[in-house]
């Protein structure tokens, strides 16, 4: 059988694989000081050096306040990673980029705050934003093909849209925290919330095909905002709550007049199960909005009764 891979190519890639071995080779873990000062100045550094995230270091806080005064964008590339545990992490003086092109934000505790004027690029495959515990910042998110953000605990909180540059865009996990957005989210392909809450001033499908599942957790959006706080929905691009689920859909700032007047649950704009079905539907007033849940599938009812019917025998034993 011919080799179909030419000997260029495999020179290519030998010299790709030394160059990343050589760049872990080099990598190091710089932790901060502890104390107060600015990121990019040696002495406030454990070991008296800045962290070359660029190429592959891991700059850890675990307490104190660190300035990013802002200027160049701090790249965190080529399996880099700043890592917050404790403390802050505070960019001033205005605009600038965090580009992450293979390397890895994790947001462990403490608070990582951007601003209004900071945002992220997500360059490609394995750039990572995870947020387990305490607080991060933003300013806006642009993600490419490959790209992955986690939030698993503590929130997440952008002022500027979560803008997807491709149907091929990896993932967003929203599992147990809070993701909250003051522009436009957007679904493209398939995004599925388990458990966790995710809040935005705007779900938008104006970007391309995209199903938003709701299996669990709970969603907010503006509904006194632009197009009631769902944008471009219908057919193909529905917020979709999947059999069973336990998931809500609330409109914080509409009447239940106003809300059944937008048709959201007759033209494919909330579906159950992939399917118009307003019947699956309770739409309530609640706390100055309205909240939107799926009616519970007879399996369920069944076996609330039959856990109201053992209550109801406990009582009567205890009582005998």
């Amino acid at each position: 059988m011919k080799n179909l891979i030419s000997s260029s190519t495999v020179r290519l890639l030998a010299a790709v694989a030394v160059s990343a071995l050589a760049l872990n080779a080099h990598a190091a873990t710089v932790v901060w000081g502890g104390s107060s000062g600015e990121y990019t100045t040696g002495t406030n550094w454990v070991g008296n050096s800045v962290p070359n995230t660029g190429a592959g270091d891991t700059a850890v806080i675990n307490a104190g306040a660190v300035n990013y005064t802002a200027g160049p964008d701090l790249a965190v590339n080529n399996g880099g990673v700043l890592q917050i545990n404790g403390g802050s992490w505070t960019q001033s003086g205005g605009i600038s980029w965090l580009q992450l092109g293979g390397g890895t934000l994790n947001v462990a505790g403490g608070t990582f705050n951007q601003g209004t004027a900071g945002n992220i690029v997500m360059n490609g495959v394995s750039s990572t934003i995870n947020v387990s515990s305490g607080v991060a910042n933003f300013g806006s998110l642009e993600r490419h093909p490959g790209s992955v953000l986690n939030i698993t605990g503590g929130t997440a909180n952008f002022t500027g849209n979560i803008v997807n540059d491709t149907t091929n865009l990896g993932s967003i996990s929203v599992a147990g925290g809070a993701l909250v957005t003051t522009g436009e989210f957007k679904p493209l392909n398939t995004f599925t919330l388990t458990t966790g809450n995710l809040t935005a001033n705007l779900i938008s499908f104006s970007d391309g095909p995209g199903t938003f599942n709701l299996s669990g957790g709970s969603v907010s959006v503006n509904g006194a905002a632009a197009y009631n706080g769902i944008y471009g929905a219908g057919g193909s691009k529905t917020m979709n709550f999947t059999t069973g689920s336990t998931a809500s859909l609330f409109f914080s700032s509409i009447t239940l007049s106003a809300f059944n007047a937008t048709n959201f649950l007759t033209n494919g704009t909330i579906q159950y199960n992939g399917a118009v079905d307003a019947v699956q539907f309770n739409a309530v007033s609640s706390g100055g909005g309205v909240l939107v849940t799926a009616v519970p599938e007879p399996s369920t009812y069944a076996l609330l009764l039959m856990g109201l019917g053992t209550v109801l025998i406990y009582r009567r034993r205890v009582q005998s």
